[in-house]
């Protein structure tokens, strides 16, 4: 009988015990689960003319370079140095290294056939991360509204010389070759047409020295068009946008309103300061990095989107909600 009570009162302070031990101790934190590895074994190669030399460029594939390894991918990442052609022998390299997916990363498609082809041959699948356009066998652009972008950075010139005496005027730096900003200028120009804002200059602008290009360009605008004879300056993306805003700080001449396209920190930098760089609009590299990175794991399990262009919606960026710098 002492052996059963005996038995009976471990067992009870050893129920106690566990019970102690277990209100004392302290619950483990849990930690985020994380992201499926659905690109596990699977290599993805980025080939882009623009990661140095386009800021915006250089965030959205660092950002699509972080949604992809997260998930598994192996990714590489090719810059051929603004050489578009050089695209073709690259996504060649790529075809013969027997990579599983290839990203076409801004860029002019319509010089990579050579390229493409050969992908397409291998059986390689192609996607484009906001580059100029959609070409076979291209399966989809992961991009913004171009024509939205140029549209709501013209209305933020229109709305700002609201309260100047007229006629307005705006000088305008483009790219045509590049389809995303080509797309930007006509809808700009469109804009400012219907408003009745005149465009007195329509130049367009250098990707490998975009901001040295604009400023120099913006320079000799100022030089020709005295205070009130030139408005504005639309600028097609941010770095060219920075270039026209040195050249009115070092001029003095802040009455010349600013906007850009692509929310790059510098730029939200100088909107947030409420002076004549007035906007820009962001594009969502993160949203657009996660969308194309969604696509390609769906690829792998054997769907593709039906819409060969997916747009992600862009933002707006004013003095109201721009990112100040540090």
């Amino acid at each position: 009988m002492k052996s059963s009570r005996f038995s009976r009162s471990a067992i009870a302070l050893t129920t106690l015990a566990l019970a102690a031990a277990a209100i004392v101790a302290p619950v483990a934190a849990q930690s985020p689960s994380a992201p499926a590895q659905t690109g596990a074994g699977k290599t993805i190669k980025i080939i882009s003319p623009d990661y140095a030399a386009q800021p915006a460029a250089k965030e959205a594939i660092d950002d699509f370079t972080a949604a992809a390894t997260a998930r598994g991918y192996t990714v590489k990442l090719v810059d051929t140095a603004s050489d578009n052609a050089a695209i073709n022998g690259e996504l060649q390299t790529a075809v013969s290294e027997k990579v599983d997916a290839i990203v076409t990363a801004f860029g002019t498609p319509q010089e990579f056939g050579e390229g493409l082809a050969a992908a397409g041959a291998a059986g390689v699948p192609v996607f484009g991360l906001d580059t100029g356009g959609v070409v076979a066998p291209t399966l989809v652009n992961v991009t913004t509204d171009n024509k939205y972008l140029g549209e709501v950075s013209a209305k933020a010139i229109i709305d700002g010389l609201s309260g100047v005496s007229g006629p307005h005027t705006v000088a305008i730096i483009h790219y045509d070759p590049f389809d995303p900003v080509h797309q930007r200028a006509e809808a700009a120009r469109a804009a400012f047409a219907a408003a009745g804002v005149e465009v007195i200059e329509n130049t367009q602008g250098d990707p490998a020295d975009s901001t040295g290009f604009a400023h120099q360009t913006a320079l000799d605008w100022l030089t020709k068009y005295p205070a009130g004879q030139l408005n504005a300056i639309w600028a097609g993306w941010d770095a060219s946008a920075l270039g026209a805003y040195q050249a009115t700080q070092e001029t003095g001449r802040t009455d010349v309103l600013i906007t850009g396209v692509d929310g790059q920190d510098f730029a939200q930098a100088e909107v947030a300061k409420g002076g004549n760089w007035i906007a820009t609009v962001r594009q969502d590299w993160p949203t657009i990095a996660t969308t194309l990175t969604d696509i390609i794991d769906a690829h792998f399990a054997g769907t593709d989107p039906t819409d060969t262009t997916v747009y992600v919606p862009a933002i707006l960026i004013t003095k109201d909600n721009a990112k100040a710098g540090n």
